[in-house]
């Protein structure tokens, strides 16, 4: 899946030392000041040191970057100029005034663009020049993500006038974590998550290599689940037994039996017997499997090439089931692509936890992931990102892609072929987890859009006009002017063409394929809706034709509906549900989103995300749920995984909508949000008034929330170790609150009494994920965030905790790195004055988080 070399007298010049400084070019950036001269602008300088053996002159060569932030037209530079092109890319660009930057020189020159800069990821990716050479060739030289020095850490950091939110502190995080403490084993919940009830005896049931494996007939994919388990575990071959009478009772130490039972959905009881071995029974298959989920939890994790000898397990009754039926993680691989088994390793993770749900976000304006037979131009050309003349050979770099069109050089190209979406499927099966795509339109939808632009020019210099017609997306006599979320110009599908209906016919045809051909459910499909910028088809001669020619539809605004319902019954034609975000569910009333109860009756699943806490729309969600959608919770506030987890520039991640960790998703109380915020994105704190006046949930439209959800959006994702990062530990939050019952403390209206409440249940749960679960993901290699540890010097004495027990704590005294084998924190330690410590919590693997520095001044 490698494209071809760049045509166009372009030559590649693969530059992709590890040490930067060895050659090419070398591009430096540093933070000067956000709020720069009072305005919603931040400063920078950027810095080219040449290591190359080429001389940039003021006329032969181009920078091209990615960046959330847009190049402002007033620039303090003279010696180089800069504009966004499309999206995130960018390019800087020599004037007249530009000196020679030989071999071995530096030069360095402020930027202006938009908003601020937080994090490292704010500065510019994917970097590369281009480099005119003779005879009009092309060098291309690879500079990929700029070094980000050092941040300031005064007033010039903070974003705004209002943002009462500073970097954390080391003291922060000691302050948060000193009300934890270690909680006795038996005060611990067996399985994670929490499961209904449960009792356990002093009893221990010993597992030997003599194990057989019985079930019923109907479980043979939950049985053939447990024996490649148990044998992995164990060394040996696990026999399983089918067997066919409904009152089968032959129950014996050395026998796991897997049955059904009567209750309600997905609902398990797990009973360990030192005479009558392990019996799991299931209301469904469901339920069988996430009882299999808990008695493996219940036995050490697979690390390594050892084998026990024997697996003792505590004597105990489980009774369990889920609180929502949808338990979900959206993933983006259109902005980041990740291959196949990546997948299946995040499908794994999902199993564990007993979620159910894979939003799979497999297109967007960055990417198109999913080969559909019959347009290969959507792989062809919008699977793959790279320098380009037209776009006309693939998509133009986005997100730090770079220049390469090659899906072994970074996360921007590559797609998954008809077979490999199939595997997906049948994995995700076999481990009770249904695929939901999301096909995103009519916005989101670029990667698309040019794809049917080339197919309809090759059509039309064979001479087949209606060929070339035939999916086309684009208006070419629209003369509207916008600008997307994302900052394109062009991510649009036309909602007033036939054509476009014809796209989507034919998309969803072949993907309900896929599915039958898998024999894996599907009845929803996720269809975005999203973010269409205003002002798109405004001077679109089909849509004013269009509107002309009825008189259902009144204004460019209610296309959206318009489109939404079409989509909606090319879906019912396969049986399919249309979900989308909330804008589907939505109409426009008084420049605001307000729900639409017209389309109540056409069962369109909503997903809320924009509940930002000062922003307006934070009932929004509630609202569309009391009108009668059905809705899923997918809060941007608690369950935006690609936020960063803090405020601090070491931390990757976005923050439009604020931070999120473990706790952000743990606390989140889905009947009363006002239980689970209390300031606003800048830190202020949320009035009683403020809470007040927002609408709540009504208690008949409490079954129409059908779950919850965690996202991934994948513009900072480029690589699984980041995604593992982002994801790890808030999907264990996630989780925990999606299956587990209502906590009581968020049922109590009394805040003097609910919050130590809470407090209490926190400590049980970082105990639980400390010493339990975390070990967990280490045998299983996952690259979870290891928090940092709190710490101050009182007195002369370090003092240092961490968020979750079971990390261990090292440090040093004289200003090296802590290592694994650095000393053990285990209580406060004398610090001399002068000296300088550092400080880091480590797995059980010497993996450590970021290190922390403090000195006794």
């Amino acid at each position: 899946m490698k494209k071809p070399a760049i045509m166009l007298m372009t030559v590649a010049l693969t530059m992709l030392s590890c040490n930067k400084n060895a050659e090419g070019i070398e591009v430096s950036w540093k933070l000067i000041s956000n709020q720069y001269q009072g305005r919603g602008v931040h400063k920078s300088e950027i810095t080219f040191t040449n290591n190359s053996r080429h001389t940039l002159k003021n006329d032969n060569w181009t920078y091209y970057y990615s960046s959330f932030r847009t190049i402002v037209r007033d620039q303090e530079s003279d010696i180089v100029a800069g504009e966004t092109i499309n999206g995130d890319l960018s390019r800087l660009y020599p004037t007249e005034k530009f000196p020679k930057l030989r071999p071995g020189e530096s030069i360095s020159f402020p930027l202006i663009s938009t908003h601020y800069a937080m994090h490292f990821t704010d500065a510019p990716t994917g970097g590369f020049f281009v480099i005119k050479g003779l005879m009009g060739k092309e060098l291309i030289l690879n500079t990929g993500d700029a070094t980000v020095l050092p941040f300031p850490k005064d007033e010039a950091y903070r974003r705004s006038a209002a943002d009462k939110i500073g970097i954390e502190t080391a003291a922060d995080r000691y302050a948060m974590n000193n009300d934890l403490y270690i909680l006795d084993e038996q005060e611990l919940p067996p399985v994670f998550p929490t499961p209904i009830s449960w009792e356990i005896r002093p009893d221990l049931l010993s597992l030997q290599k003599d194990l057989e494996l019985y079930y019923s007939e109907n479980l043979s994919n939950e049985a053939a689940y447990l024996q490649e388990k148990l044998q992995d575990l164990l060394g040996v071959s696990v026999p399983k037994f089918k067997y066919r009478s409904a009152d089968f009772k032959n129950y014996k130490p050395a026998r796991i039996v897997l049955e059904q039972k009567a209750g309600d959905p997905e609902h398990y009881t797990l009973e360990v017997d030192v005479q009558k071995g392990i019996r799991i029974a299931g209301t469904d298959p469901a339920g069988v499997f996430y009882g299999i989920q808990s008695l493996l939890s219940l036995l050490p994790a697979k690390d390594g090439n050892a084998i026990p000898e024997t697996l003792n397990i505590p004597a105990l009754t489980i009774s369990d089931g889920p609180r929502f039926g949808y338990r979900g993680m959206h993933l983006d691989v259109a902005r980041s692509f990740h291959k196949k088994e990546y997948i299946f390793r995040f499908l794994d993770r999902l199993a564990e936890l007993k979620m159910n749900r894979l939003h799979f976000h497999i297109t967007d304006d960055e990417g198109w992931r999913v080969e559909i037979p019959g347009l290969p131009e959507l792989t062809e050309i919008g699977a793959f990102r790279g320098y380009t003349k037209d776009e006309k050979d693939h998509l133009q770099p986005a997100l730090g892609s770079g220049p390469y069109a090659d899906v072994n050089i970074g996360a921007g190209s590559g797609y998954y072929t008809r077979n490999d979406y199939i595997e997906i499927l049948r994995y995700a099966k076999s481990r009770h987890i249904d695929v939901i795509p999301e096909i995103d339109m009519p916005g989101h939808i670029r990667s698309a859009v040019k794809a049917m632009e080339l197919r309809y020019d090759r059509y039309m210099k064979d001479g087949d006009r209606e060929a070339a017609e035939q999916y086309l997306l684009t208006d070419f006599g629209d003369t509207s002017t916008y600008s997307s979320a994302q900052r394109f110009k062009d991510n649009t599908a036309n909602p007033c063409m036939e054509s476009t209906y014809r796209f989507v016919g034919k998309v969803v045809e072949e993907l309900a394929a896929m599915y039958r051909e898998a024999s894996a459910p599907l009845y929803i499909l996720h269809i975005g809706g999203d973010e269409v910028p205003r002002g798109a088809f405004e001077h679109s001669p089909v849509c004013r034709a269009f509107l002309e020619s009825q008189d259902v539809y009144k204004s460019v605004s209610e296309l959206h509906k318009y489109f939404t319902k079409r989509v909606t019954a090319i879906l019912k034609k396969y049986d399919i549900h249309t979900a989308g975000w909330e804008e589907v569910a939505c109409k426009e009333e008084n420049g605001l989103q307000a729900p639409d109860p017209s389309l109540v009756d056409e069962g369109i699943v909503t997903y809320i995300w924009n509940n930002v806490w000062g922003w307006g729309a934070e009932d929004l969600g509630y609202r569309i749920a009391n009108t009668g959608f059905p809705i899923v919770m997918i809060n941007a506030t608690n369950f935006y995984f690609d936020f960063a987890y803090t405020r601090h520039p070491d931390e990757p991640g976005l923050y439009w909508g604020g931070y999120t960790d473990t706790r952000s998703a743990w606390e989140f109380t889905p009947f009363d949000i006002t239980k689970c915020a209390d300031k606003n994105i800048y830190g202020e704190p949320l009035s009683p008034e403020f809470m007040q006046n927002k609408v709540r949930l009504n208690e008949d439209a409490k079954k129409n929330i059908l779950g919850l959800s965690g996202t991934l959006w994948a513009e900072n994702l480029r690589t699984w170790e980041r995604v593992e990062f982002m994801a790890l530990p808030k999907m264990l939050g996630l989780a925990e609150r999606a299956w587990s019952p209502q906590p009581q403390w968020a049922q109590m209206d009394d805040e003097e009494k609910r919050l130590p409440e809470r407090e209490k249940e926190w400590n049980r749960f970082v105990n639980k994920v400390g010493r339990h679960m975390l070990p967990r993901l280490d045998a299983e290699k996952v690259h979870y965030r290891i928090p940092p540890p709190g710490a101050v010097i009182e007195g002369s004495l370090l003092k240092a905790n961490v968020r979750f027990p079971g990390l261990i704590l090292r440090y040093t005294l004289d200003g090296s790195e802590p290592d694994a084998n650095s000393a053990v924190y285990t209580e406060p330690v004398g610090v001399r004055q002068g000296q300088t410590v550092k400080i880091a919590s480590f797995n059980s693997k010497g993996r450590s988080s970021r290190v922390v520095t403090l000195s006794d001044r």
